[in-house]
C-alpha cells in the first residue's frame, strides 16, 4: 500500500508545473520561422528602406502615415513631455497642445508639418477634395457622430470649462476617436490614414491651426482637406487635438 502511495505522489508531481513554470519551448528554442510575426496591420507605403524609415514618402518630405500618440502616455489624458510614436491599431492622442505636439515630433527626431505638406499629404497628386477623392463619402472616415461628445457627458446646458473639455471621459465614450488604420477607407492617395475626421491635427502654426476635422464635425470649417480651425492658440488642447508628424528625408 506504502508503495502504490508513493507512486501515486511522484506522477502527481511529475504532471503539474510549479508556479512560474513556463511550458513548452522558450521562444529562443522555437521555430521562429513558422510564427505570423505581421503586425503592420493595413497596408500603407512607408518607405522603410529608404529616406522616410517609417513613414510615407511624398516629393520631398516624409509624413506619419497614422496620427500619433506619446509613448507611455494615456491618449486619453493631457499628455506631458513625451516622444511621438505612430502606427496602426492604437488609439492615437487627443488632448494635446500644438506646443506639446511640437515637442514631441521634435524628441522623435521629426517636426510638426507644414500647411503646405500637411494638404499635399491629404490631396495627394490629384489635388483631390478628400483624401480618397473628389466625392464624399459619409462612410469612408470617422467624421459622423451623431451627437456632440461633450454634450453627451454633461449635457446641452452646461456652460463647459476648460476642465469638462478636457474630461478623459470624453474619447472614451462610444463612436469617439479610432485607433490608426481603422478606417479602411479613410487613405490617400499614397497611404496616409485619417487625414479627414477622426481628430484635429496641429501643424507648425505659431499662431494656432489644426487640420481636418474630427469625428463629430468635419465640414464646419471647410470641406475635406480644406477644413482648419484657427480659433485657438498654439497651446490649447482639449479632447479633440491630434498631431501627426513630418521630417525632411534622411
Amino acid at each position: 500500500m506504502q508503495i502504490l502511495l508513493i507512486i501515486i505522489t511522484l506522477f502527481s508531481i511529475a504532471c503539474h508545473s510549479s508556479p512560474g513554470t513556463i511550458r513548452g519551448p522558450s521562444i529562443a528554442d522555437s521555430d521562429t520561422d513558422s510564427l505570423d510575426t505581421d503586425t503592420d496591420g493595413p497596408d500603407t507605403d512607408t518607405d522603410d528602406a529608404g529616406p522616410c524609415p517609417k513613414m510615407v514618402a511624398i516629393e520631398d518630405f516624409c509624413i506619419d502615415p497614422y496620427e500619433a500618440w506619446l509613448d507611455g502616455q494615456s491618449p486619453f489624458e493631457v499628455p506631458q513631455a513625451g516622444v511621438a510614436t505612430t502606427g496602426p491599431g492604437e488609439i492615437p492622442q487627443g488632448y494635446i497642445s500644438g506646443v506639446v505636439a511640437q515637442d514631441a515630433c521634435e524628441a522623435a527626431g521629426k517636426r510638426l508639418c507644414t500647411l503646405d505638406e500637411w494638404m499635399r499629404a491629404c490631396q495627394g497628386p490629384q489635388g483631390w477634395t478628400y483624401p480618397y477623392g473628389n466625392d464624399y463619402d459619409a462612410n469612408a472616415c470617422n467624421v459622423s457622430r451623431s451627437e456632440h461628445p461633450v454634450i453627451s457627458l454633461f449635457g446641452s446646458n452646461t456652460d463647459w470649462s476648460t476642465g469638462q473639455m478636457n474630461d478623459p471621459l470624453i474619447n472614451q465614450q462610444v463612436d469617439t476617436v479610432d485607433a490608426g488604420g481603422a478606417n479602411a477607407g479613410c487613405v490617400s492617395a499614397e497611404g496616409v490614414y485619417d487625414l479627414h475626421g477622426n481628430l484635429h491635427e496641429w501643424i507648425s502654426d505659431p499662431n494656432g491651426t489644426f487640420k481636418g476635422g474630427f469625428y463629430a464635425d468635419a465640414s464646419l470649417n471647410g470641406l475635406g482637406c480644406t477644413y482648419a480651425t484657427t480659433a485657438h492658440s498654439f497651446a490649447y488642447h482639449d479632447y479633440s487635438t491630434g498631431f501627426r508628424c513630418c521630417s525632411d528625408p534622411i
